[in-house]
């Protein structure tokens, strides 16, 4: 991202012009609208390992979350013939918070060299324009109309304890897409599935006129689970003077990345690799495992690491 500045005398004659370029501006997603989120974000940045105080990104006309004054880029970001950029490669952490409470904490770690490059996996990445980074849902989001909810309070069986930032993955049968959920710190996930109504639409000649009831719909849907909490690296705790949420919230690279499959039960003596449920128009979907007899939802669905135990 460059930006310019004229400086101007007189009628309107530039007798001055400077440029500087942004290394790192973040444009924000909603993949549940598939639309870029541009309100109620606070976005900060440190260098790691410097005790430095965070910057904030300004956000743009184009809604691109931008950061002036990267620590070790002013020669990148201030190009001339005088510049001089230290060799070597820079960390930073990216702290986002929603203050609309839609969305939960997330932590980004992005790596530049001395000219501003952003690099994957050691390489300058050759794609032009602001990175984008995905945000998703907190439970408190109000679900929006025409997208189905599908709800669980994690709980790791084994430790006994809730499965923060355990990962569920949803996919309607029949459709190639996957929907993402993350639990919170307390374990909570919230998944947004988009109703495949448009289907139903279709149906009848002319199209429309056999859809039937609309509002008694319900789709197969198939749930998996990721977790593995001794994978998960929170690289904003060490900062001095940190508060919540950055002392609880773990890479959003290690959450979605790095964590395994993990086994779901489905009561607490079985357990598997997926859970199947319906999924009702205009019902929130709430995922449990089952105890007793004669069978009987219970406040959690169980999880644990992959696998069975012996």
């Amino acid at each position: 991202m460059v930006l310019t500045t004229n400086t101007v005398y007189g009628p309107g004659t530039p007798l001055e012009v400077s440029q500087s370029f942004t290394p790192l501006g973040i444009r924000f997603w909603d993949l549940t609208l598939n639309l870029p989120i541009n309100d109620g974000l606070a976005v900060s940045l440190r260098l790691a390992g410097s005790s430095a105080p965070p910057l904030t990104a300004v956000l743009t006309r184009s809604g691109v979350y931008a950061f002036f004054g990267l620590p070790g880029l002013y020669a990148a970001e201030h190009p001339g013939p005088a510049a001089n950029s230290p060799a070597g490669t820079f960390r930073y952490v990216v702290t986002v918070q929603d203050l609309l409470s839609r969305y939960l904490p997330a932590v980004l770690v992005y790596t530049l060299d001395q000219t501003g490059a952003v690099l994957v996996q050691g390489s300058p990445d050759p794609t032009p324009g602001a990175r984008v980074a995905h945000l998703f849902a907190s439970v408190a989001r109000p679900v929006p109309p025409g997208v189905g909810a599908i709800r669980a309070d994690l709980w790791d069986q084994d430790a006994n304890q809730p499965a923060a930032w355990a990962v569920l993955r949803v996919q309607i049968a029949g459709q190639t897409e996957t929907w993402t959920g993350i639990a919170d710190e307390s374990g909570r996930a919230l998944v947004l599935v988009p109703y495949p109504v448009m289907q139903a639409l279709q149906l009848g000649s002319p199209p429309g006129t056999g859809q039937g009831n609309v509002a008694a719909q319900s789709w197969p849907v198939t749930v998996e689970a990721l977790y593995s909490p001794d994978q998960l690296t929170y690289p904003a705790a060490s900062f001095p003077d940190v508060v919540w949420p950055w002392t609880d919230t773990p890479s959003m690279r290690d959450i979605l990345k790095n964590q395994q499959a993990a086994s779901i039960w489905t009561n607490p003596t079985t357990s598997a690799g997926q859970l199947t449920a319906n999924l009702n128009f205009g019902q929130d979907l709430v995922l449990c495992t089952l105890s007793g007899s004669p069978p009987s939802p219970i406040s959690t669905l169980n999880i644990s690491l992959g696998g069975s135990p012996p």
